[in-house]
Order: structure tokens, then sequence, then C-alpha cells
């Protein structure tokens, strides 16, 4: 089977659909063209090609989900989206819900070991914390690395709050032990 195209379709970064396979790329590019302007939703054409046995992923219990992580020469490699999973440039792999696991074990994937968090690699000394809405509010700089990630160590990002929320209050003790500043608080470890 040689390479094709599909459009899928998504409305806030929610998979919609995906179109029928179009064998030329500008048959693709015009069906995009007419998607686009009849309709308020995200539509991006994918070039697909067969999956060879040798593309090699693991899948792992990460936090309270699943991380699926590509070798680096694979080609859908740091693409933001994979199916329903969620690219995580901290953890170079895509991040699934773990409502998503039945559908990864039918796909061929087989559960390896789970990851721990290395909180070593993420600066927390240079963030803020704060507690909102049950739970807290870890608050990086703009200029952060992983500055509006969409999953950060457990906790989701916050456009309002431009941080990542937890509801885990026993992350609020391990942030503030690697530095993270309550402000409003005064919590500061020394």
């Amino acid at each position: 089977m040689s390479s094709y195209y599909i459009i899928n379709t998504y409305t806030e970064s929610k998979f919609l659909g995906s179109s029928d396979i179009f064998y030329k790329k500008s048959d693709a590019l015009e069906a995009k063209e007419l998607l686009d302007t009849n309709s308020n939703v995200t539509n991006i054409i994918f070039n697909c090609s067969p999956i060879h046995e040798n593309t090699k992923r693991t899948l792992h219990k990460y936090n309270n989900g699943y991380l699926l992580i590509p070798n680096c020469d694979d080609t859908y490699y740091e693409m933001e989206i994979y199916n329903k999973g969620i690219w995580l440039n901290d953890m170079k792999g895509w991040y699934y819900d773990k409502s998503q696991f039945n559908i990864l074990i039918e796909s061929g994937y087989e559960l390896k070991d789970k990851i721990k968090n290395d909180y070593n690699k993420y600066n927390i000394n240079n963030m803020e914390i704060y507690f909102y809405d049950n739970g807290f509010i870890l608050h990086p700089l703009k200029s952060y690395k992983y500055y509006g990630q969409k999953y950060l160590l457990d906790g989701k990002w916050n456009d309002g709050e431009n941080g990542w929320y937890f509801k885990n209050m026993k992350k609020y003790n391990k942030f503030i032990s690697l530095g993270a500043i309550d402000s409003l608080n005064n919590t500061f470890m020394e």
C-alpha cells in the first residue's frame, strides 16, 4: 500500500472524526479548504503510510493515565496529537487518559513498567505555588520550557491561571520541599 492522506477534524483539541482516504495531496487540500470555509473546527491533513513492524512504541502507566513512548525516528514523533494522546515534551511521548487503556491494548500495545516522575529536571524552585479551587496551581514563568504544556507532573494546564492545576495536596508539600514559593501563605523552604 502506498502513502495516502486523511483529514482529521478537531474542536478545542478534541478529536471529532477523519475523512475518507485521498491518494493525491491536491484532493486533500481541496477538501480541507472546503471544510475550513464551512465550519469553525480545525482540520488537519495527515500524510499516512502503512505501519511497519519495526515501529516500536512502549506503553507505560504514568500518573493517572498512560504514556506511549515512540522511538525518536518514529514518523509521528513529537506530533501534538496521536489518536487521543497529547504529546508531552517533558516525557517525549503521548499521554492518554486512563479511559483509553482498552483501546491502547486492543491496538497491540503491551503495558510495561510504571514511569516515575524525575522532579529534578523541572526547576520547581523557579515556580510560584498557590491554593486554588480545592487544589493548587503551580505557576511557571512564561519563559519556562514546558510553559503551556497540557499536562505536567499529573497537573493539568489552566489557561486562566497560566499554570498547572493539581488536586493532590501531597504534591503541594512535595513542590514546596523542592523550592516552589507560596508567597500568598509565606511558605518558603530554605
